[in-house]
């Protein structure tokens, strides 16, 4: 019967054991609990300041984006203003190609001649428009 007690009584104090060790573990993890908890109370202290500032740059950031909209509209229409530009100059170089083939045939010497004496008159009557003026 003595062998029956020294039994119990190791059982008893292996079940005393095993309860210390699990209300240890059980503290420790209540302890992660807290400091779980209070490190989320910080955190949506701090979302709660930072979320106004959050909204301002979002509207902000969204009349950058309007403005920037506007602009690049207005970019786009004087790329069209150059576009046009440009298909004006290709169809003048087309016309002045085509009259120069055309006046080719009318380039004799006496023609040159007659071109020349022109330029000069012309020259003259332009000095003596500005001496006048």
């Amino acid at each position: 019967m003595d062998l029956v007690y020294i039994g119990l009584l190791i059982i008893a104090l292996a079940f005393a054991l095993v309860v210390t060790y699990a209300s240890l573990a059980l503290k420790r993890a209540a302890d992660t609990m807290e400091s779980l908890s209070e490190t989320l109370n910080e955190v949506e202290q701090k979302l709660h300041d930072i979320t106004p500032e959050l909204r301002k740059t979002v509207e902000e950031t969204g009349k950058t984006v309007d403005d920037l909209r506007g602009k690049i509209n207005a970019v786009d229409d004087l790329f069209a203003g150059l576009e046009n530009m440009g298909i004006s100059i290709n169809e003048g170089s087309r016309f002045v190609n085509k009259q120069a083939k055309n006046a080719s045939s009318y380039t004799t010497s006496k023609n040159r001649n007659r071109v020349t004496e022109s330029i000069k008159w012309a020259d003259v009557v332009y000095k003596l428009y500005k001496k006048v003026k």
